[in-house]
């Protein structure tokens, strides 16, 4: 079977991380032709695609633009120009690596023309209005035809699929739940969890640092004897570096692609994201003995403990929180960690990835 692989998204993250395992699993098999299209301009998916043997690699003509869903019914050049491609290609199957629905939409619909299967995998498929994007209530009215598009889904969670169907996608979904590399050591823990880490994509509207900073600030009473150590970088790291200048208690270091030291210096990471998929930073602490507090969103409440969870926005709620935990959280790491080491593979995850793109109904 040939199948083409299609992300023109210019950024590189977590579910690009895991489409990369999942093709290496793809091209693996004797029995597969595979060939990854991609954005020239996402220089950090180009470097990991040249180290996956037998993958052949292609430029992408187009590349997803803000508002790609409005913009489809109106100039359909790119989606012209990619039903061209894919004949001469002679794909049988489209895989589409999509972080949000709008996002390589223009090959979904390319290849729905030129009557080839298609998977979405599909890592968040909220409403934008719920994610907060310009014109998000308008370009969920008009995105909606686009969820039908693919001949079917690659969901990273339950609560993914369950919230696909909630919009209307009637055609079959797969979960298949990301996985990781089980870490070579484990945490030496304490018991008091007094450093407190955030790792992640400068970004305020989803990953919410600014909100975690002014909690971690308005309730000295419970965070009086902690240390906030915040990793990345991103579009809103200015107004954080303002946000915590002059507080001696929180460090801002930029983004490192080696993250075991970060994992070596936290007792307890923390995620008040407003929306998430299914994050791999929560997946590597669980697997290491670190608990992890995050909003009741997602893939944090698909995995852990409701107790470990909060309502997300509400400081308070987020600061009787962390007092749970670090009360009692020894008694539930163990079994996290066993079920993340065991289920949440990158061995699982390569196997069922592949099993969901090339036998399912074969």
């Amino acid at each position: 079977m040939k199948i083409l692989v299609y992300d023109d998204n210019p950024d590189y993250g977590g579910h690009q991380i895991m489409a990369c395992h999942g093709v290496e699993a793809l091209a693996e098999g004797s029995a597969n032709e595979v060939v990854f299209m991609f954005n020239p301009k996402n220089e950090k998916l180009a470097t990991r695609l040249s180290s996956i043997k037998n993958l052949q690699v292609l430029e992408a003509p187009c590349s997803t633009q803000k508002l790609q869903g409005l913009i489809n019914p109106i100039d359909r050049r790119g989606i012209r120009r990619l039903e061209k491609i894919f004949y001469t290609l002679e794909a049988n199957l489209v895989l589409c690596i999509q972080g949000e629905i709008e996002d390589s939409s223009q090959a979904v619909l390319a290849a729905r023309q030129a009557g080839i299967e298609c998977v979405s995998y599909l890592a968040i498929p909220h409403p934008m209005q719920r994610m907060g994007a310009r014109f998000g209530g308008l370009r969920d009215c008009f995105n909606q035809y686009l969820l039908n598009q693919p001949n079917r889904y690659i969901a990273i969670s339950e609560s993914m699929r369950i919230l696909l169907i909630e919009r209307g996608v009637s055609k079959p979904i797969d979960v298949v739940p990301n996985g990781i590399v089980s870490p070579q050591s484990l945490k030496t823990q304490t018991s008091s969890l007094r450093t407190l880490g955030l790792i992640g994509r400068v970004e305020f509207n989803q990953k919410q640092q600014d909100f975690m900073v002014q909690t971690f600030c308005a309730f000295p009473e419970v965070f009086a004897d902690c240390q906030l150590v915040i990793v990345g970088s991103g579009p809103d790291k200015e107004k954080l570096d303002a946000l915590i200048q002059g507080k001696e208690n929180i460090t801002l270091l930029p983004w490192q692609d080696e993250v075991e030291s970060f994992y070596e210096q936290i007792d307890i990471l923390m995620l008040p994201s407003r929306f998430e998929g299914v994050p791999l930073v929560m997946l590597e602490a669980l697997a290491r003995g670190i608990p992890v507090l995050g909003s009741c969103r997602d893939g944090m409440r698909d995995i852990l403990p409701t107790a470990w969870t909060f309502e997300a926005e509400n400081a308070q709620a987020l600061a009787k929180t962390f007092s749970t935990i670090r009360n009692g959280w020894q008694s539930k790491i163990g079994i996290l960690q066993q079920k993340v080491r065991s289920e949440m593979s990158l061995e699982s995850f390569k196997s069922n990835f592949y099993r969901a793109l090339c036998l399912r109904d074969r």
